[in-house]
């Protein structure tokens, strides 16, 4: 089969793996008339026992049109006038009623926007509920103050390796003050309280980050985030933004090329028949991820998918938060389909390490660790989420955290606190004997593991035995040293394992949770072609925005989606439309 021959429905039939194995195995027709005789006997030797390996020299392989796509890069036909059976005209349609539309609306409205916002799900809905401002009227008064963002984002770019657009993260920094006072101001009138949740120490980022809560206390973390959204709804109304849910988008409308001036959505759960087309004259994306959609994860981030499973489930637009994906990419798709690039940088999936032992509320156990082979595998001070990264090359994706009583005790007298995740930040850290407690108790429900012998532990964890031995043995005489000789960790957290035991562990493991970008965006949210020209029109908000994050969500900012793609970002691109800034 040549290049020539090979289609769209060929490319389905045997998947993109396929495909780019065909395609490479018609190589040598693609090479000039005058070389095609070198290049078979190249493609034969090789092929024969490895002798005369076809080189780069000998073949060049041209990205013509007829290259097979993925098929969620190929636009579908378009929904015909006589299915659509309602049409809306408003100034400004934003799609989706999580965080990052709803906010867009509100600040538009407020300011004298004409807003239609409409979604899939059937309400607005949340997911976390962690949110990061520079500062705010609750860090003020609490005495907190901001962090310093000279090394720390520094160290931020080298650990997306320079991929990312620095321009977003400085606005994000300077803008999301006024951002987040606007926020507390709609919370605080809804009867929500904004808190404080302590978060990470770790990285020299901040170890604060804005929480919502019907409580007054830190056990709304993760679920007060849908009171946040369902306050920013009660002011949208009040402002005259018109909501319709169950409706999903399906299509954007592009006129040859050029403005992007409507999208074609269907009626789904019982909402009624046929297409509605929403007309304007700002279109906003904030439909969420590509988590679900298990070829775009194919596309962009292989390893993901090797993590969550290759089956393809159907999208729950009401969920509110899960491990495993969450949404299937309708936004990016129809960016796509009508000529919207990529980002530049790679992907970044959001992964999650088992917290069991740690004392931060991202960091896992940062004492002895062990893979299943009964291997001390790494330096254990880093974050959860590089180390649940790490774990993706380890043997069946799990590591045992291994201490003793003395641990926590150890920490703190070493100026270290222990915080469970969402603790409130006027609330005192842990101390040692409420550690062990909890300890204890997770022993009793299943959740820790606890024996009195290297033995028995070794026995409760399927690990060798002697090996394991050797390891803490060799771990404590790096203790006793005070230097990391294998690994370098810092020394605070080299804490001997006692000798007479009980032994406490934890089993680690890697958990996918969503994954972040898409569509190439601009530092005003509008929507790019691959030659970085915003298109007329198009704008996108929340995890969508293209170019933020880079290998890794790594919670260094600990609610830095929240708090900037999904406040403000939207804060400031709802005021800039409503002003009309992109006339």
């Amino acid at each position: 089969m040549t290049q020539s021959q090979f289609s769209r429905r060929d490319f389905l039939k045997i998947g993109a793996v396929g495909a780019a194995g065909a395609a490479a195995a018609g190589l040598a027709g693609c090479a000039p008339a005058g070389d095609k005789a070198a290049g078979a006997d190249a493609a034969s030797g090789a092929a024969a026992g490895g002798e005369g390996a076809v080189s780069t020299n000998d073949v060049v392989l041209k990205l013509g049109d007829e290259l097979p796509k993925w098929s969620f890069m190929v636009a579908p036909d378009p929904i015909p006038e006589d299915q659509i059976t309602e049409v809306k005209e408003n100034d400004i349609i934003v799609v989706g009623a999580g965080m990052s539309g709803l906010t867009t609306a509100v600040a538009a409205a407020e300011k004298g926007g004409k807003v239609t916002l409409f979604s899939a799900s059937s309400g607005p809905i949340s997911r976390g509920g962690s949110n990061y401002a520079r500062n705010s009227k609750v860090m003020e008064e609490l005495n907190v103050e901001p962090f310093n963002p000279t090394p720390f984002y520094y160290h931020e770019m080298r650990a997306a390796s320079f991929a990312v657009d620095q321009r977003k993260w400085m606005r994000g920094y300077n803008e999301s003050e006024e951002a987040m006072n606007w926020m507390i101001d709609i919370a605080n009138e809804a009867g929500l309280q904004v808190i404080l949740e302590r978060d990470n120490n770790f990285d020299l980022g901040p170890h604060y980050a804005h929480a919502f809560s019907t409580l007054g206390d830190s056990a709304m973390v993760s679920t007060g985030q849908q009171g946040a959204v369902e306050a920013l709804e009660k002011k949208a109304l009040e402002y005259g933004v018109e909501i319709i849910y169950d409706m999903k988008a399906e299509q954007l409308i592009r006129e040859d090329g050029g403005r992007v001036t409507g999208v074609v959505a269907s009626k789904i759960n019982g909402s009624g028949e046929g297409y509605v087309q929403f007309n304007g004259k700002y279109i906003v994306l904030a439909t969420g991820d590509y988590s679900t959609d298990k070829e775009m994860l194919a596309c962009y981030c292989p390893e993901a998918l090797q993590y969550v499973g290759y089956e393809q489930g159907e999208t729950d637009y009401n969920t509110s938060f899960q491990m495993g994906g969450i949404y299937g990419g309708d936004g990016q798709k129809m960016g796509l389909w009508i000529g919207a690039a990529w980002q530049h940088a790679p992907a970044a999936p959001m992964y999650q390490g088992g917290w069991g032992g740690g004392h931060e509320p991202c960091g896992f156990h940062w004492g002895l660790n062990v893979n299943t082979r009964t291997e001390r595998y790494q330096r254990e001070d880093v974050s959860a989420p590089y180390t649940a990264h790490y774990l993706l090359s380890q043997p069946d994706n799990i590591a045992y955290g291994i201490w003793t009583k003395n641990y926590p005790q150890t920490i703190i007298d070493r100026g270290q606190e222990w915080f469970l995740f969402g603790s409130d930040y006027t609330l005192p850290p842990k101390t040692a004997e409420e550690m062990i407690a909890i300890w204890d108790a997770g022993v009793e429900e299943g959740s820790y593991y606890k024996a009195d012998t290297l033995d028995e532990l070794a026995g409760q964890l399927d690990l060798d035995a002697a090996k394991l031995k050797e390891v803490v043995a060799r771990y404590n005489e790096l203790c006793k040293k005070g230097v990391d000789e294998d690994f370098y960790k810092d020394p605070t957290y080299l804490v001997e394992i006692e000798e007479t035991g009980p032994y406490y562990a934890a089993k680690n493991t890697c958990t996918f949770m969503t994954i972040m970008g898409g569509l190439r965006t601009s530092v005003d949210m509008e929507v790019c072609d691959e030659n970085d020209e915003p298109i007329p029109g198009l704008f996108n908000v929340g995890c969508m925005v293209g170019d933020m994050y880079a290998n890794e969500y790594n919670f260094a900012i600990p609610g830095n989606s929240y708090g900037i793609n999904c406040l403000t970002f939207g804060y400031t691109l709802g005021h800039r439309l409503a002003a009309g800034d992109f006339e």
